[in-house]
């Protein structure tokens, strides 16, 4: 079985490759994800991906696997006239009060971009997952409820779909795994586009090439 280089630190990233049984190694370097700003959500995550695999590749050591994976998570607000409001990770208990309660009663979307890049080839590979969450109407006691909790910490939109938050989810519309922050159709597809060897056979993958 090939061993990925996953360019993350997210705890949830880690725990969807173990869920599959993929063998990986974790380096995430440090990246100004703001330079990225201007760029439309949808777009964001797709640039966020490359820019962080690519700046793995360029402190990587030789020994390191061939093949690197990053990925980056947007949390988005439907806005006027098509545009999306992007919700990154909280700062405080008050901005995570904000972000729950514009999510609460609505619909929004997130996007994950995953991008792969081979460190032999060259070869980059890149896919987006879009997923709508519709959340039922929370009152003030369950906000302040879910903050108790500390889950909002950390994480785009302040909520895990994997954990309390999903007592208020109505609805979801796309992957849930994309959700989490690692789409795992997008990347059994991406992988295999690479040729990697799987952890069931060690042969590479089919998948749709």
């Amino acid at each position: 079985m090939e061993t990925l280089l996953l360019a993350s630190a997210s705890p949830r990233r880690r725990e969807l490759l173990e869920s599959i049984g993929v063998s990986f190694e974790t380096f995430a370097p440090d990246l100004d994800e703001s330079i990225r700003d201007g760029l439309p959500p949808a777009q964001r995550v797709l640039a966020l991906a490359e820019d962080k695999a690519r700046k793995a590749a360029s402190l990587a050591l030789p020994s390191f696997p061939r093949l690197i994976l990053s990925a980056d998570t947007l949390v988005c607000l439907p806005g006027a006239n098509g545009e999306e409001l992007a919700l990154g990770k909280p700062v405080d208990i008050g901005d995570a009060r904000r972000m729950m309660r514009s999510i609460s009663g609505k619909i929004h979307f997130v996007r994950t971009g995953l991008f792969l890049l081979d460190r032999v080839s060259g070869k980059a590979y890149s896919a987006r997952s879009d997923s709508a969450v519709e959340f039922a109407s929370m009152d003030a006691v369950e906000v302040e409820a879910y903050l108790t909790s500390g889950e909002w910490e950390g994480v785009a939109g302040a909520y895990r779909i994997q954990g309390r938050a999903a007592m208020h989810i109505v609805r979801i519309e796309g992957s849930w795994s994309g959700v989490v922050g690692l789409p795992l159709r997008e990347l059994y597809v991406i992988l295999a586009q690479a040729g990697y060897r799987g952890p069931a056979t060690g042969e590479p993958l089919m998948g749709n090439r």
